[in-house]
């Protein structure tokens, strides 16, 4: 069971090496690594040259300007010839025995289509801070409570994987995940491990984009017929308090979806009804 990871890097050169070593210095490595990487300034370079040349079959470098992160992994997947594909930001990490774990249940179960599993969340240093909340048996109607998928954990068949949306910047993952629960329902295969950590920082878009996440993660549910929940930009209200701009254009963005009902419903929620909005 060949396993083909992409990994999309812009100067997350001081997190490469170990999301690296933990594709392709284990055991169960990798079979393919093709990192795409967005012409990074920082020590980037002198990292992959240095796993060039321990993994010469296994590592292939792409460097060369994108149009985002969902461009990047589309050139990436374009050139994996894996039977199980997946992706790994640069700044995460698979965990000990994942892909032998992914193998042995791609291999058992063939009418899945994907697989997912438990995560761990961890801090800039690699300290754990927390379990990422994954929903094993989650349905398609589950994700308007929020993502139970953790995207370092998630590997497809090939024939399971389209191309990304590169109109998305920060939702590209959650549009997939729904794209591949409703052509899929009931073949989305689960692994009782840990898979991935998932690390939070403060460079990480997670947190550096938080109104685009809101706006594009409400945008994506609508487009496939979800409801939004009134949780996510209450969240973000309580978030941003009065001073983020991005406040209204998450609010815009939940009324457009939502509609002008919710949105003035959503303003005088007493979560809020204190801010000046």
């Amino acid at each position: 069971m060949r396993i083909s990871l992409v990994i999309p890097s812009f100067n997350q050169g001081r997190f490469l090496a170990e999301a690296l070593a933990s594709a392709l210095d284990r055991p169960d490595a990798a079979d393919q690594v093709i990192i795409c990487d967005n012409l990074s300034t920082d020590e980037t370079e002198s990292v992959l040259d240095g796993f060039a040349a321990r993994h010469p079959d296994r590592l292939q470098i792409i460097r060369a300007a994108d149009a985002g992160q969902a461009d990047a992994l589309n050139t990436g997947f374009a050139r994996a010839d894996g039977d199980l594909l997946g992706w790994l930001n640069a700044d995460d990490l698979l965990a000990e025995g994942a892909l032998a774990r992914l193998r042995q249940s791609a291999g058992m179960e063939p009418e899945r289509m994907a697989f997912h599993g438990h995560a761990r969340l961890i801090d800039e240093t690699g300290a754990a801070i927390g379990h990422y909340p994954v929903k094993p048996e989650g349905l398609l109607y589950d994700f308007s409570a929020g993502c139970f998928l953790c995207q370092p954990t998630v590997y497809l068949r090939r024939q399971a994987m389209p191309p990304l949306d590169t109109t998305l910047h920060t939702a590209m993952d959650l549009d997939l995940w729904l794209r591949l629960y409703r052509r899929h329902p009931g073949r989305i295969g689960f692994i009782e491990a840990v898979q991935a950590d998932q690390r939070l920082h403060d460079g990480a878009k997670t947190r550096r984009l938080r109104a685009l996440v809101f706006v594009e993660s409400m945008q994506v549910l609508h487009r496939h017929g979800l409801t939004v929940p009134e949780s996510w930009p209450l969240t973000y209200a309580a978030e941003c308090g009065t001073a983020d701009p991005g406040w209204a254009d998450v609010a815009a963005a939940y009324g457009a979806v939502a509609g002008p009902a919710a949105l003035q419903a959503l303003y005088s929620h007493p979560s809020i009804s204190s801010l000046d909005r």
